[in-house]
């Protein structure tokens, strides 16, 4: 993304929201530990991340920083109440889940679809994501409301879709794109305003 102006970023801080992310992100880390060492980690793929001193990012629970693209009157729903799937669209490529990237370019593409007429400004949130034991795939999942199902741990569906670039959509996948279904898997932690 080149030629872009950020307006402003804006720090969220809901603790509501902030507790039941790290809630969470316990119970994917308990979980993990005592599934050993069978975990795909992710942190090979995902190469770029902020340089934020203290962030407090989570390895083991494959947690990274995100980008998810919106409008304004949306980031400012999923500040106060967070990502919600039940609202999530069920013809996404990969199910009805809250889509992240790791380009921001990619999330850009959702800021144009979902700009409003005569706005200058698009809106990105920028997100910690923990993907828990994500399910790689390279087919689409179009009308999932979870993740398959895990055969490693039955009665257990992965925690995430991942698609990898070059290898999701039978190799036509031109960025990482990072679903979750369960919205307390991630914490909106910043609203950035930009222009192209």
């Amino acid at each position: 993304m080149r030629n872009v102006q950020v307006v402003s970023v804006e720090r969220i801080e809901n603790e509501s929201l902030w507790q039941m992310y790290q809630a969470k992100k316990e119970s994917l880390r308990k979980f993990l530990s005592a599934q050993g060492s069978s975990m795909r980690k992710l942190s090979g793929v995902t190469q770029w991340q902020p340089e934020l001193t203290n962030a407090g990012m989570s390895p083991e629970t494959n947690e990274f920083f995100l980008f998810h693209g919106t409008s304004l009157s949306q980031a400012e729903i999923i500040s106060q109440q967070g990502f919600d799937a039940r609202v999530a669209s069920l013809t996404g490529l990969y199910g009805a889940g809250s889509y992240f990237a790791i380009n921001a370019c990619k999330s850009h593409q959702y800021s144009v679809f979902k700009k409003p007429a005569g706005s200058s400004d698009y809106i990105m949130l920028v997100c910690r994501v923990s993907m828990g034991m994500p399910y790689c795939t390279s087919e689409q999942h179009a009308n999932a409301r979870r993740p398959p199902d895990n055969p490693a741990t039955p009665g257990r569906p992965f925690d995430s879709i991942f698609a990898e670039h070059g290898k999701g959509r039978r190799g036509d996948q031109q960025h990482h794109e990072y679903v979750v279904f369960d919205g307390y898997q991630a914490y909106p932690e910043f609203i950035v305003r930009y222009r192209v």
